[in-house]
């Protein structure tokens, strides 16, 4: 007699936090939640009112599972995953009215921690005399910033056809690493523990500090030039903005009473997901060397193309990747060794430079201008995430003020020039 074949297992649902995920409920902690936001800069038009907002929120809520999933302690004890019931609208979606610099409220958003057990996300309405905003925030436990897209769906104008292209943000399987080849997993970490002995040297970028204020701006640039610039010197879009920040902080390095860096330690997230089809995390870390002292954009180009073959070459992403085959960890263990690990890592700031994966245009009949993606200070006290859309390219500036005092402003500053240059 034939023994039944034992049934496929069941991939994980979008409730079920994995490895990846716990990673960043090990890593928020006070003076440093781990979400990151999504700002939508409207265009001219006729303002949104928070009731039209809520009334669209409200509608699209219960589109999926997703939108309804929160998280109870993940500090000192393991997480519960709470799936709400109904989500309370109102709790979820705010207004802030404010005068000025948008990036000032940003920021204080930005600081304040989400409140659990509810939904792990929420949505301001951001309204001066002159312009409105949208901040998106989203706990990056609960999902990547590739998969946050899924989050288009609550506001988006367009039809069930058009938020169908939502789903596989929202109903896909949440990712799991799985169990890489072992002589891979070797390689990986062999190519990631030289990086970062090569780059020990010659660092002397401001720290981050646990007193959890932040510091916001934004650099944008029509897609096009930026492509165009980059073909222009020879390089890929990825290679020419990288060279470019490098150009930046090389010309205009932090205030310090101490030597300028000659090297900078950068935190570059590369996806494990080559299809972009995931639910959760699918985002891992690799490390990137970058020149502090080298203001040729020449020089600068050729030493982004050289990381970035060694990063992909190496697979560096998957050498401190959560891999599902790991032995069981007390909760309060694994925190302790996720907190040390970054402190050894002990990155300066965090560079990323994603595509964009939505194709939502309007807001309740408000075009949207720019999209711009906003990171969590996890161990470094700067970052830098860009976002390539068809028309705009945006880099969302976050910093630690009392490392950083005014410096992203000033970044953003001599990033546009820089750029100018390179175009002209």
């Amino acid at each position: 007699m034939t023994a039944a074949a034992e049934p496929p297992a069941a991939e994980p649902s979008v409730a079920e936090f994995g490895p990846s995920d716990f990673t960043y409920l090990h890593s928020d902690g006070p003076g440093a939640p781990a979400h990151w936001g999504m700002l939508l800069t409207l265009a001219d038009g006729e303002p949104l009112t928070l009731d039209a907002v809520r009334l669209r929120v409200a509608d699209r809520v219960g589109r999926y599972e997703l939108f309804r999933v929160g998280v109870r302690g993940g500090r000192d004890e393991a997480p519960e995953i709470v799936v709400a019931d109904v989500v309370d609208v109102p709790a979820h979606v705010t207004e802030v009215h404010f005068d000025g610099d948008v990036a000032v409220p940003v920021a204080a958003l930005l600081e304040q921690p989400l409140p659990q057990p509810r939904p792990y996300w929420h949505l301001t309405l951001l309204t001066s005399p002159d312009t409105q905003h949208v901040l998106l925030k989203v706990h990056h436990s609960l999902s990547d910033g590739i998969a946050g897209a899924a989050f288009s769906a609550l506001l988006a104008d367009g039809s069930d056809d058009d938020l169908a292209s939502f789903d596989r943000f929202a109903t896909s399987p949440r990712f799991r690493v799985g169990d890489p080849d072992e002589d891979v997993l070797a390689t990986a970490r062999a190519a990631f523990e030289k990086q970062w002995t090569d780059g020990a040297e010659g660092r002397a970028w401001p720290t981050l500090t646990g007193h959890g204020r932040r510091e916001t701006a934004v650099f944008s640039a029509s897609t096009r030039a930026l492509r165009r610039a980059a073909r222009a010197h020879d390089a890929s879009v990825h290679e020419f903005l990288i060279a470019a920040i490098g150009r930046a902080v090389s010309i205009a390095p932090p205030a310090s009473d101490g030597p300028q860096s000659s090297n900078i330690r950068v935190t570059l997230p590369v996806t494990l997901d080559p299809e972009f089809r995931h639910t959760g995390n699918a985002v891992a870390v690799s490390l990137l060397n970058l020149p502090g002292d080298d203001a040729d954009l020449a020089s600068q180009i050729a030493h982004a193309r050289s990381e970035l073959a060694l990063i992909d070459e190496g697979r560096l992403g998957l050498a401190l990747a959560a891999v599902d085959g790991a032995p069981p960890i007390e909760w309060s263990d694994m925190r302790t060794i996720v907190a040390e690990s970054m402190k050894r890592m002990s990155p300066d700031i965090h560079i990323g430079i994603n595509p964009g994966f939505t194709r939502v245009h309007a807001v309740l009949g408000r075009d949207i201008a720019e999209l711009t993606a906003l990171s969590p200070l996890i161990g470094y006290s700067f970052s830098v995430t860009g976002l390539i859309l068809g028309n705009r390219t945006t880099l969302g500036i976050v910093a630690d003020p009392d490392a950083l005092p005014g410096y992203p402003a000033r970044f953003v500053e001599v990033l546009t020039e820089v750029i100018a240059a390179a175009s002209a």
